[in-house]
């Protein structure tokens, strides 16, 4: 099947992390024998018209995955959201007739579909070219601002229309497709379907035993993350225990906050902030871990989860969030919300049972559950029901 996936964001090249499951998808599917071509189109502001060329194309062929990254200015300020929203649509239609006219000249297939990511931006923009192309559009939702409330209601309005028009709709994990129907009342029926995730990035170390306990939080530092409430249960937890410590690895807003409380609680000896990290050290700070923990406000799905499972590594997670999809109490425990009391026993916990923990099965069932395989086969099944109606 020949692809066209059009993401939000996309990394800018091997070492960027940032939306990896994007480009891990795409490169899963073209492992799988279909032609994929990434098409990024990033709109820019109409103020960075004086410092920016009106559009701007580069090509990163990786590996088997074209990808073309545009960069256009919208001449149309934000608060005239409607005639932004309809500039924006025709420019994605522009852009994908280009692409295909360019294919058709090198001789290769016209798209089979078109597969947009996340569905107030990008994704509603393909509408249009969806429907001027005469192309099955796909979408998959990963936003988390939809389910932390940060949204805007027009982001609200997009989301309904993508749903409503698309041929098919995917979430990234069962609350947010519950939320998001109950809120927009939706009728349609959509899918549920894990980001996908490739283990071959991390290893698992079975050379641990007898080490210092290191828990490890890593994402970016923003107040959603809670990275205050793990200090804090560390602190509670292992009070004077110097084997334990926490490794806080990311950047972000709340790094100095952060850092400050770490002072206020005397823990500058068990909690260190590793800053950001590339895809290589992401694979050295998972396999040198004993337990992850993350227990964010809102959790879409959570792709660090799989990460560190794919180590090896026992996971704490939000009840109620995309936690709730990969950890079932063998491979780790969700606590509730705010609740740091349960924070602080599912800590302990993990560090009670870290002699029975057997990082290979850990691995093993995140590959079977998570892997390549498992998750493309799901998305070739909702390809293959477009194409038939």
């Amino acid at each position: 099947m020949n692809l066209y996936i059009v993401p939000a964001w996309y990394p800018q090249d091997e070492q960027d992390i940032t939306a990896s499951f994007f480009r891990e998808q795409a490169k899963a599917l073209a492992e799988r024998g279909h032609r994929v071509t990434v098409i990024h189109i990033e709109p820019v502001s109409v103020s960075k018209v004086l410092s920016k060329p009106w559009h701007e194309t580069n090509v990163w062929q990786d590996g088997e995955v074209r990808t073309v990254f545009h960069k256009v200015i919208v001449p149309i300020p934000g608060k005239l959201s409607a005639l932004q929203d309809a500039y924006i649509s025709k420019l994605f239609c522009k852009i994908l007739k280009k692409q295909i006219c360019e294919d058709r000249k090198e001789g290769l297939p016209a798209p089979d579909l078109l597969h947009a990511h996340v569905s107030h931006s990008c994704a509603y923009y393909c509408l249009k070219a969806a429907k001027e192309l005469q192309l099955p559009l796909v979408v998959t939702e990963h936003y988390s601002g939809l389910l932390l409330g940060t949204a805007l209601e027009d982001d609200y309005r997009r989301v309904k229309a993508t749903i409503e028009q698309s041929d098919a709709f995917i979430y990234v994990g069962q609350r947010f497709q519950d939320t998001l129907s109950e809120r927009l009342s939706i009728r349609k029926d959509t899918h549920v379907i894990p980001n996908l995730f490739d283990p071959a990035a991390f290893t698992v170390n079975t050379d641990r035993k007898g080490e210092t306990f290191t828990f490890l939080t890593a994402c970016h530092l923003t107040a959603n993350k809670s990275v205050d409430a793990v200090i804090r249960a560390l602190h509670s937890a292992f009070p004077h225990n110097a084997e334990v410590r926490l490794v806080v690895a990311g950047d972000g807003a709340e790094k100095e906050r952060l850092e400050a409380l770490t002072a206020e609680l005397g823990e500058e000896e068990r909690v260190s902030f590793f800053g950001r990290y590339s895809r290589e050290q992401a694979k050295t700070l998972f396999s040198g871990a004993d337990a992850f923990v993350l227990t964010s406000k809102v959790e879409t799905f959570g792709i660090v989860y799989l990460e560190a499972l794919a180590s090896g590594v026992p996971c704490i997670g939000t009840k109620g969030q995309g936690a709730d999809d990969i950890l079932n109490g063998e491979n780790g425990v969700t606590v509730p919300y705010g609740d740091e009391d349960a924070l602080v026993k599912a800590m302990q916990t993990l560090y009670a049972q870290r002699e029975g923990c057997d990082r290979e099965v850990l691995r093993a069932d995140c590959v079977n559950r998570f892997g390549k395989d498992a998750i493309c086969q799901q998305i070739e099944a909702v390809y293959a029901a477009v194409m038939r109606k």
